[in-house]
């Protein structure tokens, strides 16, 4: 039996795409890092192939899932890099993990061409490099729709171009999206850390990369800290030549040079909160 783990945003659940397409009796799990590691040591002994995308464990444990089974990792984090001469592991960090699949089923075989014009967008969009204008507007209807509805649009109809009810629902959503960064920039906290880079620290539970691209694109800002209190997670967005993938990984996350992020356990601000403003 064939089980395939990936990450639970738009890149991973398009690994899970292309591999259903090709395995639709495959069973997939769509997780966050803090999921990962409990549902590794889980995995039932009957799974005799197990691939990973868009996501990966520590060092030790791909070697583990390795020694036993069928095993293939996809992946594009700079974090993983280290795994990258195993035989069982494909890494390029100049594309996303959703491509790299894409290219990997290709090149055993299977035809997906009629998800070409989604992993381009996909790719478009989980490198930021946003060609297409119809990249943010594919992830905003993830968001919208879900990993389950998503994923059962795009098997039943690969992407040509959105329904019209589709285009609907983005449009609200994009002017939501622009009335709450506009809102978010007028709380920005500006200044400068221990290497003399500016940095730019907002609050903010939505639109993390749009809202960082918009703090960047602005100016006198050499990367920007987005705190999300309510999930103790913090994104950093950065300028094309600051690496913030090395400060993502001092705190136990990870991710590209110019978007990472990681969690926090966020106690202790909030003890200080209360004890600041005489609650405790």
């Amino acid at each position: 039996m064939l089980l395939h783990i990936s990450h639970n945003d738009l890149d991973g659940v398009c690994c899970g795409l292309f591999v259903k397409s090709v395995f639709p009796k495959v069973k997939t799990l769509y997780l966050s890092y803090e999921e990962l590691l409990p549902a590794i040591a889980e995995i039932p002994p009957n799974y005799s192939s197990v691939i990973l995308t868009d996501i990966s464990p520590p060092a030790g444990v791909v070697e583990s899932l390795a020694s036993d089974r069928d095993f293939l990792l996809i992946d594009h984090h700079i974090s993983t890099s280290h795994y990258a001469n195993h035989p069982f592991v494909t890494l390029d960090i100049t594309k996303s993990a959703a491509l790299l699949t894409y290219e990997k089923l290709t090149a055993d075989g299977y035809d997906l061409s009629r998800y070409q014009k989604l992993v381009e967008r996909v790719n478009d969009y989980d490198l930021w490099k946003l060609k297409y204008e119809d990249s943010l507007k594919l992830n905003i209807l993830f968001n919208l729709l879900g990993i389950e509805r998503f994923e059962k649009r795009f098997l039943e109809t690969p992407y040509t171009e959105f329904f019209p009810e589709e285009q609907l629902i983005i449009s609200i959503e994009e002017e939501r999206r622009d009335a709450y960064i506009r809102r978010a920039l007028k709380n920005v906290y500006r200044t400068t850390d221990k290497n003399n880079l500016q940095i730019a620290v907002v609050f903010a539970e939505s639109y993390s990369s749009e809202l960082g691209n918009t703090i960047i694109k602005q100016g006198n800002t050499d990367y920007v800290l987005i705190v999300n209190a309510q999930r103790s997670r913090f994104s950093l967005r950065s300028r094309q030549d600051i690496d913030v993938s090395k400060l993502a990984e001092k705190n136990g996350g990870g991710g590209h040079k110019n978007a990472a992020g990681f969690s926090v356990n966020l106690d202790d601000l909030f003890t200080w909160v209360l004890e600041k403003c005489g609650m405790a």
